[in-house]
Protein backbone atom coordinates (compact mmCIF):
# COMPACT_ATOMS: atom_id res chain seq x y z
CA UNK A 1 0.00 0.00 0.00
CA UNK A 2 1.58 3.02 -0.83
CA UNK A 3 0.90 6.35 1.22
CA UNK A 4 1.48 9.51 0.00
CA UNK A 5 2.22 12.40 3.38
CA UNK A 6 2.26 16.19 2.55
CA UNK A 7 3.09 18.57 4.80
CA UNK A 8 3.50 22.56 3.76
CA UNK A 9 2.04 23.63 6.93
CA UNK A 10 5.01 26.37 7.69
CA UNK A 11 7.24 27.86 4.80
CA UNK A 12 9.12 24.24 4.21
CA UNK A 13 7.38 21.01 1.91
CA UNK A 14 7.90 18.01 3.02
CA UNK A 15 6.44 15.01 1.00
CA UNK A 16 7.11 11.40 1.67
CA UNK A 17 6.32 8.18 0.34
CA UNK A 18 5.71 5.03 2.56
CA UNK A 19 5.11 1.49 0.93
CA UNK A 20 3.15 -0.22 3.63
CA UNK A 21 4.17 1.87 6.39
CA UNK A 22 7.88 2.03 5.72
CA UNK A 23 9.72 5.39 4.24
CA UNK A 24 10.39 4.83 0.86
CA UNK A 25 11.27 8.31 -0.40
CA UNK A 26 11.03 11.78 0.50
CA UNK A 27 11.69 15.23 -0.61
CA UNK A 28 12.13 18.43 1.02
CA UNK A 29 11.87 22.04 -0.05
CA UNK A 30 13.21 24.05 2.64
CA UNK A 31 12.02 27.91 3.46
CA UNK A 32 11.95 28.97 -0.58
CA UNK A 33 9.27 31.76 -1.20
CA UNK A 34 6.38 30.12 -3.79
CA UNK A 35 5.75 27.12 -2.71
CA UNK A 36 3.04 26.28 -5.53
CA UNK A 37 5.82 26.21 -7.99
CA UNK A 38 8.01 23.53 -5.81
CA UNK A 39 5.04 21.24 -4.78
CA UNK A 40 3.83 19.44 -7.76
CA UNK A 41 7.35 18.88 -9.06
CA UNK A 42 8.40 17.41 -5.72
CA UNK A 43 5.57 15.14 -5.79
CA UNK A 44 5.79 14.36 -9.14
CA UNK A 45 9.07 13.20 -8.59
CA UNK A 46 9.12 11.58 -5.90
CA UNK A 47 5.85 9.44 -6.70
CA UNK A 48 7.55 8.68 -10.46
CA UNK A 49 4.59 7.05 -11.98
CA UNK A 50 3.38 4.79 -9.03
CA UNK A 51 -0.30 4.39 -8.21
CA UNK A 52 -0.68 5.65 -4.91
CA UNK A 53 -3.32 4.55 -2.19
CA UNK A 54 -3.77 6.76 0.29
CA UNK A 55 -2.68 10.57 1.19
CA UNK A 56 -2.59 12.16 4.60
CA UNK A 57 -2.30 15.51 4.64
CA UNK A 58 -1.37 17.91 7.38
CA UNK A 59 -3.80 20.39 8.06
CA UNK A 60 -2.44 23.00 10.27
CA UNK A 61 -2.27 24.65 12.29
CA UNK A 62 0.38 26.58 10.50
CA UNK A 63 0.76 29.18 7.71
CA UNK A 64 -2.26 30.23 6.23
CA UNK A 65 -1.06 30.10 2.37
CA UNK A 66 0.96 26.76 3.29
CA UNK A 67 -2.12 25.36 4.85
CA UNK A 68 -3.64 26.00 2.07
CA UNK A 69 -1.54 24.86 -0.32
CA UNK A 70 -1.29 21.50 0.97
CA UNK A 71 -4.42 20.67 1.72
CA UNK A 72 -6.00 22.18 -1.65
CA UNK A 73 -3.20 19.73 -3.07
CA UNK A 74 -4.08 16.55 -1.13
CA UNK A 75 -7.96 17.16 -1.96
CA UNK A 76 -7.18 17.48 -5.06
CA UNK A 77 -4.85 14.09 -5.80
CA UNK A 78 -7.66 12.25 -3.34
CA UNK A 79 -10.15 13.31 -5.62
CA UNK A 80 -8.75 12.95 -9.16
CA UNK A 81 -7.51 9.65 -7.88
CA UNK A 82 -10.69 8.27 -5.75
CA UNK A 83 -8.03 7.65 -3.16
CA UNK A 84 -9.00 7.81 0.78
CA UNK A 85 -7.32 10.98 2.23
CA UNK A 86 -6.61 11.31 5.77
CA UNK A 87 -5.33 14.65 8.14
CA UNK A 88 -3.77 15.51 11.03
CA UNK A 89 -2.43 18.14 12.56
CA UNK A 90 0.69 19.51 12.55
CA UNK A 91 1.06 19.58 16.33
CA UNK A 92 -0.10 15.77 17.04
CA UNK A 93 2.72 14.93 13.90
CA UNK A 94 5.22 16.48 16.44
CA UNK A 95 3.25 14.68 19.89
CA UNK A 96 3.18 11.51 17.92
CA UNK A 97 6.71 11.48 17.00
CA UNK A 98 8.32 13.03 20.17
CA UNK A 99 6.07 11.49 22.54
CA UNK A 100 5.75 14.39 24.20
CA UNK A 101 2.28 15.39 25.88
CA UNK A 102 2.64 19.39 25.16
CA UNK A 103 4.05 20.65 22.03
CA UNK A 104 4.92 23.91 20.35
CA UNK A 105 5.63 25.03 16.76
CA UNK A 106 6.85 28.36 16.56
CA UNK A 107 6.35 30.34 13.20
CA UNK A 108 8.65 32.59 14.40
CA UNK A 109 6.02 35.87 15.57
CA UNK A 110 4.43 33.25 18.03
CA UNK A 111 3.69 29.50 19.33
CA UNK A 112 1.07 27.28 18.01
CA UNK A 113 0.75 25.21 21.59
CA UNK A 114 -1.24 21.55 21.57
CA UNK A 115 -1.72 19.16 24.68
CA UNK A 116 -2.35 15.80 24.02
CA UNK A 117 -3.13 12.25 26.24
CA UNK A 118 -0.93 9.58 26.41
CA UNK A 119 -2.70 8.22 22.83
CA UNK A 120 -2.24 11.60 21.26
CA UNK A 121 -5.91 13.08 21.57
CA UNK A 122 -5.92 16.61 22.22
CA UNK A 123 -6.90 17.30 25.69
CA UNK A 124 -7.34 21.10 24.75
CA UNK A 125 -8.31 23.30 22.12
CA UNK A 126 -5.11 24.35 19.83
CA UNK A 127 -4.02 28.08 20.88
CA UNK A 128 -1.46 30.64 18.98
CA UNK A 129 0.68 33.10 21.57
CA UNK A 130 3.23 35.84 20.35
CA UNK A 131 6.35 35.66 21.36
CA UNK A 132 6.41 37.79 24.31
CA UNK A 133 3.53 35.75 25.69
CA UNK A 134 5.07 32.77 24.78
CA UNK A 135 8.23 34.01 26.74
CA UNK A 136 6.54 34.69 29.81
CA UNK A 137 4.20 31.60 30.38
CA UNK A 138 5.04 29.55 33.57
CA UNK A 139 5.19 26.97 32.05
CA UNK A 140 6.46 27.39 28.42
CA UNK A 141 9.56 24.73 29.33
CA UNK A 142 7.02 21.93 29.62
CA UNK A 143 6.12 22.29 25.82
CA UNK A 144 8.45 20.43 22.94
CA UNK A 145 9.88 22.75 20.41
CA UNK A 146 11.80 21.60 18.08
CA UNK A 147 9.24 19.79 14.87
CA UNK A 148 11.05 16.28 13.79
CA UNK A 149 8.45 14.11 11.83
CA UNK A 150 9.17 10.58 12.49
CA UNK A 151 6.98 9.55 9.25
CA UNK A 152 6.87 5.76 10.60
CA UNK A 153 5.18 6.53 14.08
CA UNK A 154 2.75 8.71 12.53
CA UNK A 155 1.85 6.52 9.95
CA UNK A 156 1.12 3.52 12.90
CA UNK A 157 -1.19 5.98 14.55
CA UNK A 158 -3.55 7.15 11.46
CA UNK A 159 -3.93 3.25 10.40
CA UNK A 160 -6.59 3.80 13.57
CA UNK A 161 -8.08 7.09 11.72
CA UNK A 162 -10.99 6.66 9.37
CA UNK A 163 -10.46 8.32 6.04
CA UNK A 164 -12.53 11.84 5.51
CA UNK A 165 -14.38 12.37 2.18
CA UNK A 166 -11.81 14.73 -0.01
CA UNK A 167 -14.80 17.34 -0.46
CA UNK A 168 -14.82 17.59 3.45
CA UNK A 169 -11.00 18.20 4.56
CA UNK A 170 -10.55 21.30 5.83
CA UNK A 171 -7.25 23.62 7.15
CA UNK A 172 -7.23 23.74 10.71
CA UNK A 173 -6.77 28.16 11.32
CA UNK A 174 -6.53 29.42 14.73
CA UNK A 175 -4.21 32.57 14.25
CA UNK A 176 -6.09 35.58 12.80
CA UNK A 177 -4.73 36.82 9.81
CA UNK A 178 -3.86 40.45 8.63
CA UNK A 179 -7.46 40.87 6.80
CA UNK A 180 -9.60 39.91 10.00
CA UNK A 181 -7.57 41.82 12.58
CA UNK A 182 -7.93 44.99 10.47
CA UNK A 183 -11.76 44.58 10.30
CA UNK A 184 -11.73 44.32 14.03
CA UNK A 185 -10.02 47.79 14.25
CA UNK A 186 -11.98 49.40 11.59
Amino acid sequence: MKTLFIDTHLNDIIVMLLDNGKLVDKREVINKKNNSEFMFPAIKELIDGQKLDEIIVVNGPGSFTGVRLGVTIAKTLAYTLNIPIKTISSLEVSSISNNAQKVSISDGNGCYLGEFDKNFKPTKDFIYVNNSDFINMKNKDEYYMEYLVDIEKVYLHMNNINPTNAHNVNPIYIKKIGVEIDKKSN
